[in-house]
Order: C-alpha cells, then structure tokens, then sequence
C-alpha cells in the first residue's frame, strides 16, 4: 500500500504554539516519509541581506531580499529554493517548478529565488505526531505566498484561506491575554 506523504503541503502553526521558532509559523514541507520530514519556514526574514553573503544574485533574489531562517535544523547552512518552469532542480519538490537550486550555478530561466538558513526537521512520525495533537494544520499550498514579498501577514492570510471554520482564527490575537 502507498504511503500518503505531506510533501508539498504549508504546515501552519496552530495557536497551541506559543514560543519561537514555530509560533505563528508557515511552514512548507519539502519531505515527508518514513524516516521523518523536513521544512522551510516561509515567513521568518532575518536581518541579513542575502546578497552580502551570497554575490551575484542580487538581481534574481525575491523581495525581501533577506535570508530567511528557515527553521532550527543547521542554521549554518543556506538552502536556496527556487521557482521556475524548466528548471533543473538538485531537489524538485512535490510542487510544480519549485525546488532547492544550486547557488553557485543558479539556472538562467529561474523566476524566483530564497535563501534560507537552516531547515525545519522531524524525526520519524514526530510531525504526524504533532499534527494529530493539534500542533499543525495542513493546508493546501499558495504558490504565490512562497515566494511573496508581504512576508508580514503571511499567517493570517494562510490561515484565512484554510477550510471550514478555520478562517475565524485568522483574527487570533497573538497573546489572547492582551484581548
């Protein structure tokens, strides 16, 4: 029998996460299979400009120009996703014309570009876990929200298009005692 995987899929941190580095959170989920899943925060810019520590790609960086941190896992290391048809991923995700590129030979036709920091792990069923305990919603992906560049609000408008009632927690105050 066929595993489902979640690959593909935004992860969006439910309100039970309080604390960083997953609170308010939209994660993309790159993997996810038996030996465990891995992700890309989308809407976690740093204060570093990509192009001061990565020359040459200036120009194709998406607005804001800024590396993301892309989850806890290996912060030293820098992941860049990318967008475009024809491509010719190192990694091609679940997605349609997305995948991780290789920065030092970024490819002519590409339309988008992110650097990341680091990546978002989990061990073997430790995201299903997690999801089944109310941790995670999943939620088809917004192609457009990967690479936008109005990374502030990403998780409200995420959540706002979700399914059923769950665009009523689009207004979920970050610190419901502050209501």
């Amino acid at each position: 029998m066929d595993e489902v995987t979640l690959a593909g899929q935004f992860l969006v941190a439910t309100p039970t996460i309080t604390t960083p580095p997953f609170a308010r959170t939209v994660v993309l989920l790159l993997e996810q299979d038996d030996s465990g899943a891995i992700g890309l925060v989308l809407n976690s810019p740093t204060d570093l400009v990509a192009e001061e520590h990565i020359s040459g790609i200036g120009e194709i960086v998406s607005l804001p120009s800024n590396v993301f941190l892309g989850g806890p896992v290996s912060t030293e290391t820098a992941i860049s996703l990318g967008r475009g048809t024809g491509v010719e991923f190192v990694r091609p995700s679940a997605l349609p014309g997305i995948g991780i590129v290789d920065i030092e030979q970024v490819p002519d036709d590409l339309e988008d570009l992110r650097i990341f920091a680091g990546y978002s792990g989990w061990d073997p069923y430790q995201l299903e876990s997690e999801i089944d305990q109310g941790a995670w919603w999943v939620l088809f992906p917004d192609l457009d929200e990967i690479f936008t560049s109005e990374v502030e609000g990403m998780w409200e408008r995420t959540v706002a298009r979700g399914p059923g009632t769950l665009p009523l927690y689009a207004t979920y105050p970050p610190d419901p005692s502050n209501n």
